[in-house]
């Protein structure tokens, strides 16, 4: 019996808008021998692109200021194009040097109206420090960290979602800004086939738990599904307590502020200290069960990396689908900006860094082999690597072998005000989501307590 066997959830919570090199680029695991693939070194990038003579240093920071980003990077495709590549829409064959980070931030206007300038942009760029993250930082270091998991498509929000739940966006790399264009999004173009069709076929079952709104039901196919499998937050926390957990289960984080309750989700610019609160309480829920904790493989996920810097040139990838092949605005032929990842579970090694190449679709075709579903979804998730045995044990750790409590992590930290200013785009879409459908959503509530599992 191994892990293939024992293991019967699995959990992912997956946040928003960071890149790998932001949140453990300065991280350093325990065993010299496990060596993550953080910042190389100093690092000084172009001010401007078209003089590319003068270099701004993206420092590592330690201020806690930089737990709130603004104004937000770009994080559409023409920036990521700029980010790496150094132009918005790169030619076929184009060479990435990831040099553009600092140069397409700079644009961006502050609350003055007025582009925020290359230091600025370099400041706001920084790999944190550790100590300022301390609960991912903990379960990097207790549990295995793949620092080559990459988004699925260079774009925002919306596409890479799209990506994990049906390992294709069917050619969309945009958000969608109003309501026009959301009406025609949710018609029959965006009702593909996700992971959760494919786990119910096969005997399983799954829920997405969400904590004010669920970004998963812009997925047409899934509406019918509303009243049975989409859940507020604090349902995975009794589930949990009970036993019930179903095989799978995909966390989306809160991502309004509202007065008592401020964003969870780490998009700029909402605190961040708000996400690991999150995480803290998703794991410490999970451990206070050890029967069940003991049967589950919990996945922290980031959806893009939100316009921060990373150094690692993201690879080729498959196009999932015809659609996607032939859309005129991107291939779908390589993949985004490199992402955290983290495996958590009792059965996964301590502080070991896995370097495989990864998608979000490498989780989709592991939950096939996981849970025996009967067909990959697309050309995309039948090419993704998956989890295997390198990262597994024999035999699963004693808990006492596990970090205990991460929320006492953060105790006597403040909790952030919400902030008031214009909505993100991803806010406004899921705004006009749910005046279209009357998505499983909420205007606000209290945050679970990351104290009371």
């Amino acid at each position: 019996m191994g892990w293939k066997d024992e293991i019967q959830h699995v959990v992912v919570l997956m946040l928003e808008n960071q890149s790998f090199d932001r949140l453990l680029g300065c991280l350093r695991l325990d065993d010299p021998a496990q060596r993550l693939d953080g910042l190389p070194g100093d690092v000084a990038l172009p001010a401007d692109l078209g003089a590319p003579g003068r270099l701004v240093p993206v420092p590592r920071g330690t201020d806690p200021a930089l737990y709130v980003t603004d104004p937000t990077p770009g994080h559409q495709l023409e920036d990521i194009g700029e980010q790496i590549f150094g132009q918005a829409r790169p030619p076929a064959g184009a060479e990435p040097t990831m040099k553009g980070f600092v140069a397409n931030y700079a644009r961006q206007e502050g609350d003055d109206g007025r582009p925020i300038g290359a230091e600025r942009a370099a400041a706001g760029l920084a790999c944190l420090d550790p100590s300022l993250v301390p609960v991912i930082s903990t379960l990097a270091r207790s549990f295995v960290v793949c620092d080559r998991w990459f988004s699925s498509a260079p774009g925002p929000t919306w596409p890479n979602r799209f990506f994990v739940h049906a390992a294709t966006s069917n050619g969309y790399i945009d958000s969608p800004g109003n309501l026009e264009q959301l009406a025609g999004f949710l018609g029959t173009r965006f009702r593909f086939r996700t992971i959760f069709e494919s786990l119910g076929a096969a005997g399983r079952t799954w829920a997405v738990y969400f904590g004010d709104h669920a970004q998963a039901f812009g997925i047409g196919s899934l509406h019918r599904y509303a009243s049975d499998n989409f859940r507020r937050l604090d349902a995975f926390a009794a589930e949990v307590a009970a036993g019930t957990l179903p095989h799978y289960a995909f966390l989306e984080p809160q991502y309004m502020d509202v007065p008592g309750s401020p964003a969870s989700d780490q998009h700029p610019p909402h605190h961040l200290m708000e996400g690991e609160r999150l995480i803290a309480w998703v794991y410490d829920t999970l451990r206070s069960n050890p029967a069940l904790w003991r049967r589950t493989l919990l996945l922290l996920l980031y959806d893009e990396h939100g316009g921060f810097y990373d150094h690692v040139p993201p690879p080729a990838a498959e196009p999932p689908d015809d659609a996607s092949a032939g859309s005129d605005q991107f291939k779908f032929d390589r993949l985004g900006v490199r992402v955290p990842a983290l495996l958590i579970s009792p059965w996964v090694r301590k502080g070991r860094a896995d370097h495989r190449v990864y998608d979000h679709t490498s989780l989709l075709a592991t939950l096939k082999g996981l849970f025996g579903l009967p067909a990959f979804l697309t050309r995309r998730d039948a090419r993704a690597n998956v989890l295997d045995d390198a990262d597994f044990l024999d035999a699963p750790r004693a808990l006492e072998d596990t970090p205990s409590s991460l929320g006492a992590l953060l105790a006597g930290r403040p909790t952030p005000a919400p902030r008031k200013g214009k909505l993100s785009d991803l806010q406004r879409s899921l705004l006009l989501l749910q005046q279209i459908q009357g998505t499983p959503g909420r205007a606000g509530g209290a945050r679970p307590d990351p104290q009371s599992p």
